[in-house]
């Protein structure tokens, strides 16, 4: 098994010598073993070993197993404690998610930290095989048919070419002592049960599996890369950004054959789950869906004219402002606030008014149905509703937009759009210029 494996990494230029390479152990036979494999080669290396505390007083002899393994094969390790079950409530995700979150978090900052060149797990091929099936269960294409990578960016996985049953008996062999892990034999685990009753039954048919599984992974792979290729150019194609959202062509987008392919590249990153995704295929098609939203548990979408327009979720900011005086003004988020006792001519996002026209409290808030004022150059009073059709605003920034109340209730400002012509300035004398700054 150590001529095997170092002529794996020899030929495939997985590591080198002078690579000072973390080993993630949990105390089991699969990382105890990778530890001996390195230290017998004279591979420079150091262990890290998290407890979850899921298992009580087992999981605290994992740890002590692991230190004394460190102390065995002289070298560093580290250890780390999580609050497990307070990161999934905080997040809503499961505790396998959760562990494999924290772990990684925690690896990568040591990579970082201790200037280490890679990280190695133990993954061998039954892991594999386990991995694939898992993911064609879960429905994640032919990108999780690529299984693991043996490496990938500055994660290596050694042992990928061993299945499970040479990596014991090379233990027993050499009187390597390691950590049973009761949980694993706990079948209510997906994993487990592929691990203990399906796949076993599947080997008795096809003791190759593992060395196909594999062979099949490299296909996957290169035409995987394939897929990710199309998928990127029609990114390109399709999708806008700016440095709060993320806009998608919908025009170009229902051209497009492969749309739900496309849709799912593009909203992975954002969360939407596969049946918000086959709505929003459906509404893109119709003529009337203009303003219908989809919410993930960190992003909005809306279907806008003429485009899917994503933005992050933002905790709501105070719904109404109120401004008590003069200098209080300096404080409205945005806005810019000066003195003057010239006018130039207003831009857009340019309020001047005279001092003496505000009363105070002034509110600034979001629009409610029924607000209207007189824009500025016209004489009748118009829906504040009928100024944002005009100005052709999206939901986002229809739900964004605030306005400027004086203490009478008039609207003084459309923030960054329309001033109202009853506060139009007569006479250049103590003025004031507010200046919007959308961010």
């Amino acid at each position: 098994m150590e001529e095997k494996f170092e002529k794996n990494i020899l030929k495939k230029k997985l590591f080198e010598k002078k690579d000072k390479l973390l080993l993630a152990i949990s105390g089991g036979v699969d990382s105890v073993v990778l530890a001996h494999l390195l230290n017998k080669l004279n591979y420079k290396f150091d262990l890290v070993h998290c407890n979850f505390n899921l298992r009580a007083k087992e999981s605290k002899l994992d740890e002590q197993f692991c230190l004394k393994t460190a102390k065995q094969l002289k070298v560093k390790i580290f250890i780390k404690q999580f609050k497990l079950e307070e990161y999934c409530k905080k997040h809503k995700i499961s505790i396998q998610m959760a562990a494999r979150d924290l772990r990684y978090e925690w690896f990568s900052e040591l990579l970082k930290i201790q200037s280490y060149s890679y990280l190695l797990t133990a993954h061998h091929s039954d892991d594999l095989v386990e991995t694939i099936f898992i993911n064609l269960l879960r429905g994640t294409g032919i990108k999780g048919l690529k299984g693991i990578s043996e490496k990938k960016d500055d994660i290596i996985r050694p042992l990928l070419i061993f299945n499970k049953q040479e990596i014991e008996l090379f233990a027993k062999k050499q009187k390597i002592n390691f950590r049973l892990d009761k949980s694993n034999l706990n079948t209510k685990y997906e994993r487990n049960l592929l691990r203990l009753e399906i796949i076993p039954k599947l080997k008795k048919r096809h003791p190759q599996l593992e060395q196909t599984f594999l062979k099949n992974t490299e296909h996957f792979i290169q035409e995987a890369s394939i897929v990710e290729d199309y998928l990127k150019h029609k990114y390109k194609k399709l999708v806008s950004t700016n440095s709060n959202s993320l806009k998608i062509n919908k025009h170009l987008l229902n051209e497009e054959t492969h749309k739900e392919t496309i849709i799912n590249f593009i909203l992975k990153p954002f969360n939407f789950n596969e049946t918000q995704e086959k709505n929003l295929i459906n509404s893109i098609s119709k003529k009337f869906n203009t303003g219908k939203g989809f919410l993930s548990q960190t992003h909005q979408l809306i279907i806008d004219r003429d485009y899917l327009i994503i933005k992050p979720i933002h905790k709501e900011i105070q719904n109404t402002l109120y401004i008590n005086s003069i200098n209080e003004l300096k404080h409205i988020p945005d806005i810019a606030f000066s003195k003057t006792k010239k006018i130039n001519k207003p831009k857009k996002n340019e309020l001047y008014i005279s001092e003496k026209d505000l009363i105070f409290p002034i509110q600034v808030r979001t629009k409610k149905i029924g607000d209207q004022f007189i824009p500025f150059g016209m004489n009748v009073f118009k829906l504040i509703s009928k100024i944002y059709k005009d100005e052709k605003l999206n939901a986002f920034e229809k739900t964004n937009t605030k306005l400027l109340i004086n203490g009478n209730n008039d609207i003084i400002w459309i923030i960054g759009l329309r001033s109202d012509q009853r506060y139009k300035i007569d006479k250049q004398t103590d003025l004031i210029k507010l200046t919007f700054s959308a961010k």
